[in-house]
């Protein structure tokens, strides 16, 4: 299961992507993760959801936010 914390918002946001408002933001999360592998896919890359999620968790952790 994906972590959706601030964390993973950071790194979002560094990717350019945005989750904006507060209805189903795990549904949108998971979907940006979906577009993330379908990327990673297209480059020849077999990353899982997991694999993105924990990406996206070491990216967001070296942000500002947690300096």
């Amino acid at each position: 299961m994906a972590v959706y914390d601030r964390r993973a918002h950071a790194a979002l946001g560094a990717l350019g992507v945005s989750l904006t408002g507060t209805r189903q933001v795990y549904r949108r999360y998971m979907e940006q993760v979906e577009m993330l592998r379908a990327g990673a896919r297209h480059r020849g890359l077999e990353w899982t959801a997991r694999d993105i999620d924990v990406a996206l968790f070491w990216l967001g952790s070296g942000s500002e936010l947690d300096r």
